[in-house]
């Protein structure tokens, strides 16, 4: 049905007046009437009666009014969420990140720029750190907070913000608990509990293993980074975390202790190189602007 038509019959219901009608929709008065028998013809009704020179609603016309204006009021409040919703849609950045991202100064920029720019959304979900960039790439997201190794992708630009590195997470009572630093090859006789292959982490820690002269016994693989703590803690064995990562957890029952030998790894948001909505822009800048 033609929302304009049930326009200009309410207008005329109330106006009784083609030529008022007419100037009220900035049209002519043939045009007016054009409608309303289009409308008459759609319904199978005569919504008005003619009478001399002067017009009033039939029976009909009375009886289909209310239902028009309803129409007519569902409709613009229907605009008026799309219109909400497209707002907010053009102002919302959908960032895919790895769960641990609250742990890193990175976070901070974040709700930094959100204090600064009330009006924009960022929506965070957080992947498995090998999701990230084909989600990026397939366009589920606009900007993904990702760690990396020696990485490098033409299809992509970055921001590097900050870097980490890796720490041997040992039980409390454990005989190296207390040194300042270890060779990866003491603990090889441990039972290793690490971050499964679907992380970015697990091939890094068999690197630096085997790198140490030694196959690493791996007792559990997981994607938790608080259970992995929580068995250490347990004594169910040790593990290799990042370091940031590993601080922002309670260490009463165990100890973080530096690697003599480490690997590189930097934490930074990525996007393709395309043109961005304006909100992506704008977050974009202010990182450059303020890390």
């Amino acid at each position: 049905m033609n929302i304009h038509r049930l326009e200009i019959f309410a207008d005329l219901s109330k106006t009784l007046n083609y030529t008022e009608t007419a100037e009220n929709f900035y049209t002519t008065q043939g045009n007016i009437s054009k409608q309303i028998f289009s409308l008459e013809k759609e319904l199978a009704v005569s919504l008005f009666k003619r009478e001399h020179r002067t017009i009033f609603l039939s029976d009909e016309g009375k009886l289909i009014l209310p239902y028009a204006k309803k129409i007519i009021q569902d409709n613009r409040e229907m605009q008026h969420v799309l219109a909400d919703y497209h707002d907010t849609k053009n102002l919302t950045i959908e960032m895919y990140t790895i769960p641990t991202m609250p742990n890193y100064s990175s976070f901070s920029y974040i709700t930094k720029f959100l204090k600064q720019n009330p009006e924009v959304h960022i929506q965070l979900k957080e992947e498995e750190s090998n999701n990230l960039f084909s989600a990026l790439k397939s366009d589920n997201c606009e900007i993904i907070f990702a760690r990396t190794f020696e990485f490098d992708d033409n299809e992509l630009e970055r921001i590097d913000m900050e870097t980490d590195k890796f720490v041997a997470v040992l039980p409390k009572h454990h005989k190296f608990s207390t040194a300042n630093k270890i060779d990866l090859n003491q603990l090889k006789k441990d039972n290793f509990l690490i971050l499964g292959p679907t992380t970015n982490l697990y091939q890094p820690v068999m690197d630096l293993c085997n790198k140490a002269g030694f196959e690493p016994n791996v007792t559990y693989e997981g994607s938790r980074v608080d259970l992995i703590m929580q068995m250490v803690a347990s004594n169910m064995g040790i593990s290799l975390m990042m370091e940031k990562t590993a601080k922002g957890f309670d260490n009463k029952n165990f100890v973080l202790v530096p690697l003599n030998n480490n690997v590189d790894n930097q934490l930074s948001f990525f996007r393709k190189k395309k043109k961005h909505p304006q909100v992506s822009e704008l977050f974009w800048n202010f990182l450059n602007n303020t890390k």
